[in-house]
């Protein structure tokens, strides 16, 4: 088989397990610290506090106020934090690149054919694993999408690179008969 001809069939990047995992341990250490710190800076430290001075009026108290003031303001910034984190992480990695025969489906933009793509920015791709495609459809509509093979499988999201740098050479001049 010859090297410019990319090899039939399907070729499907999925989300990238490692990259959602990591999201969803994030956004729950988010969420739980956030309930803890409710906990702490609504409830434990004033009743520790009021129960110090109950105590001893002219002892000093345990928790100051800003212990007490960045406690209740992490316990109630911290959870929606971590649920717009993660739909956030879910919307970026939604769907899946499926290059099927000679057209590209991505996540949010209609059918894309090879033969669509303009421009691939690889300035990126070496060292990070993220080109920029850019594509114009027959009808006129020009976007442009990311290949991420951290936030996608890394084997899918390589191969459809590879495909699509394919789709960019020439193909092979054949012999002239005479």
């Amino acid at each position: 088989m010859s090297e410019s001809v990319p090899p039939p069939g399907d070729v499907v990047a999925r989300a990238g397990k490692y990259y959602r995992n990591a999201r969803y341990l994030l956004a729950a250490g988010l969420v739980i610290y956030g309930i803890l710190s409710i906990k702490d800076g609504f409830f434990h430290y004033p009743q520790v506090d009021r129960e110090e001075l109950a105590r001893d009026p002219h002892n000093k108290v345990t928790y100051s106020e800003p212990d007490i003031f960045i406690n209740q303001a992490l316990g109630v910034g911290l959870p929606p934090v971590g649920f717009l984190m993660l739909a956030w992480a879910l919307y970026k990695s939604r769907g899946e690149f499926r290059l099927s025969d000679q057209t590209l489906y991505v996540p949010g933009h209609p059918p894309i054919p090879l033969s669509s793509i303009e421009s691939l920015d690889k300035s990126q791709w070496d060292r990070k694993g993220v080109a920029v495609v850019s594509y114009k459809l027959p009808d006129g509509k020009a976007a442009t999408f990311k290949l991420d093979d951290f936030v996608y499988e890394r084997d899918g999201i390589d191969e459809i690179y590879r495909r699509i740098e394919l789709s960019f050479q020439e193909p092979e001049a054949k012999p002239q008969e005479r």
